[in-house]
């Protein structure tokens, strides 16, 4: 091995080294600090409401019920919830870590029994982790998309090794287990992957007659029983028409007949510009599956043609559907960003198009390697505690995997990954407290556990309907630590209760005390009302 080789190999390792350093640091560093979203209110809510009332198949929130999504991610949540005894946002949110890891070790391993290459499964795992939606917004949130993404993938990775060992009996019966537990923990996209892509799997590759193989219809039964006995047990306290009627809408609201013609027009345009800009920097790589015919090529590989087929087939559903966030595709990502991968190594060195993106990103972490700088002259990071040693280590990191980028060409993606963790880092240390000074959700949050501690053994109600987000409403039930209902009669004297500020008080009753809505630019609290007269005296 020549000098340089080794001094390369070296810094290969060291990078290595780097990035197992910093994900666990990066991914849990203040993920209890951000005030939940509405989608994480209504998930750890439900999960919360399941533990106090002992009902897991009749959802709830405040008591009414909840038929949106079907119970398995709120099972999983009431489990570490029960397990630890701490229901807050960590708890919520540790899952989502525990998936996307889960997600990443079931990439590298999928990629290295596809492809043999260990380089292309290890960047291929890291990619999907690093992507800028993933690393900035999904894995520090306590949603059902990390945990859902994590078994499609392992769906679609089932196909293709039953497929390639012509296992029909297997592709069929497992593959249909996996779309039902899907199906348990989303709803209809479960069975939409499985249909999609069995479907589009046989049909394109000439073997349309499979489809009528007796695993087929097994399978089917087995998709069926486990859905069925669900369905079941919660018809029998609840109308088809409630059940099944918001299940259908919860998925078709989405599609194109729900919407206009112009606005599905619009995102039919808009869609891959924006998944592109959701899904940087690696989404980029995509230039080289779509240029030089490299994608013919790929298209021949057993696995790369396939992970390109499972795209192919699936992705329609939601380019067609105007509303859709990019969290709705995170299962897609792997797939995207191992052909990318794979058509980047094809590209010749001396190539302007590969050219052009290695000077872009050397350009891009010389950039970052200076930025890191930025903290110590930024007035919102001014009173930043430890603010000297942690941007200390930000600049020492950042500046090391620059010169490895700029030194070795081979390593541009390991330098990469080590510089976007490192700004997840940043972000965990300067950017989330700053925002928790600032952002109106934190006054929401204080507002809702103060009341809550205030009734933590005296009853209180939404008075006739919920007048709280979700999200508000989670942090003041569980500050209470029991369920907050509506009350729909006439208001008695001596309990509390909470309604809109636009709604007419009650004869008899006094606002007390406020919460403050997550966005209210427009200054209006909701008011927490209880008995006047004798009472309050």
């Amino acid at each position: 091995m020549e000098p340089s080789d080794r001094s390369e190999s070296h810094w290969h390792r060291a990078l290595l080294f780097l990035t197992g350093l910093l994900v666990l640091p990066a991914l849990l560093i203040h993920l209890n600090g951000p005030v939940f979203i509405d989608d994480e209110g209504i998930r750890s809510l439900v999960a919360f409401e399941m533990l106090k009332s002992g009902e897991f198949i009749q959802a709830t929130i405040n008591g009414e019920p909840y038929f949106k999504k079907p119970p398995l991610y709120n099972w999983i949540l009431a489990a570490g919830f029960s397990l630890t005894g701490i229901v807050n946002e960590w708890t919520a949110r540790i899952p989502t870590v525990i998936f996307l890891l889960l997600f990443s070790g079931l990439i590298y391993r999928s990629v290295l029994r596809g492809t043999g290459q260990p380089d292309t499964a290890l960047v291929s795992a890291l990619l999907t982790l690093t992507c800028g939606r993933i690393l900035f917004w999904d894995s520090f949130l306590g949603l059902i998309d990390m945990a859902f993404s994590t078994l499609v993938f392992v769906q679609f990775m089932w196909l293709y090794e039953q497929d390639k060992r012509d296992r029909p009996w297997a592709y069929f019966t497992g593959s249909w287990f996996l779309a039902a537990v899907a199906f348990l923990m989303k709803g209809l996209p479960g069975l939409v992957f499985q249909v999609m892509t069995v479907g589009g799997h046989l049909v394109l590759t000439g073997r349309w007659r499979r489809l009528f193989h007796p695993g087929q219809w097994v399978g089917g039964l087995i998709f069926l029983l486990i859905t069925g006995t669900y369905y079941a047990l919660l018809l029998q306290n609840a109308s088809p028409e409630q059940v099944f009627g918001t299940l259908f809408h919860e998925s078709a609201q989405r599609t194109p007949t729900h919407h206009g013609f112009l606005q599905t027009l619009s995102h039919l345009v808009t869609f891959p510009l924006e998944m592109t800009y959701h899904f940087l920097p690696w989404s980029l790589l995509l230039v080289f599956v779509l240029t030089g015919f490299r994608w013919r090529t790929l298209w021949r590989h057993p696995f790369f043609g396939y992970l390109m087929l499972v795209f192919a087939v699936n992705i329609p559903v939601y380019w067609v559907s105007p509303q859709v966030y990019p969290r709705y595709l995170l299962m897609m990502a792997p797939l995207v960003f191992t052909v990318g991968y794979e058509a980047w190594k094809r590209t010749p060195d001396a190539s302007i198009l590969r050219k052009s993106f290695r000077g872009l990103f050397m350009v891009v972490s010389a950039l970052l390697a200076v930025a890191a700088w930025a903290p110590l002259g930024l007035p919102q990071t001014a009173n930043a505690s430890w603010l000297g040693p942690r941007t200390g280590i930000l600049v020492v990191l950042m500046a090391v995997a620059a010169w490895a980028i700029w030194r070795y060409p081979r390593l541009l993606f390991y330098g990469l990954i080590v510089q976007l963790l490192t700004l997840r880092l940043a972000f965990d240390w300067f950017v989330i407290p700053d925002r928790l000074k600032h952002d109106t959700a934190t006054a929401a949050r204080e507002d809702a556990l103060r009341v809550g501690a205030a009734f933590r053994d005296k009853p209180i109600y939404f008075l006739d309907q919920v007048c709280l987000s979700t999200t508000s409403s989670f942090y003041l039930s569980t500050a209470r630590d029991a369920i907050t209902p509506v009350w729909k009669d006439r208001p008695q004297p001596g309990t509390a209760y909470l309604v809109n500020a636009s709604v007419a008080i009650p004869p008899g009753f006094v606002p007390t005390d406020t919460i403050r809505v997550r966005h209210f630019n427009d200054r209006i609290p909701y008011v927490l009302l209880i008995e006047s007269a004798p009472a309050i005296q």
